[in-house]
């Protein structure tokens, strides 16, 4: 699952900036929204102002309209699958 929120600082509250990615995964330049050029996507986010370690505050899963399409067309391929399939008598 998906969660956005602001990057907030545990020193001084400055808010970073917007942070998108996996629940749980470790903040990263790589889920910043927008990406910052010249960043290393795999190091983790500071502070801005103080260089102070950050949080995700405001935290709340993201509800896309592509993902939520995708589970629904998921939905109907395994109702179709699920469906008792009619045999067919040979016409002699």
């Amino acid at each position: 699952m998906l969660v956005t929120g602001d990057l907030k600082c545990l020193h001084c509250g400055h808010i970073t900036a917007r942070w998108v990615g996996p629940k749980g995964a470790p903040l990263t330049f790589a889920g910043l929204r927008p990406l910052l050029p010249g960043t290393d996507p795999a190091a983790p986010v500071r502070c801005a102002r103080c260089q102070g370690p950050v949080y995700l505050d405001d935290a709340m899963p993201v509800a896309s309209s592509y993902r939520l399409r995708r589970i629904q067309r998921m939905r109907q391929q395994l109702a179709a699958f699920d469906t008792p399939k009619r045999k067919r008598g040979r016409a002699a």
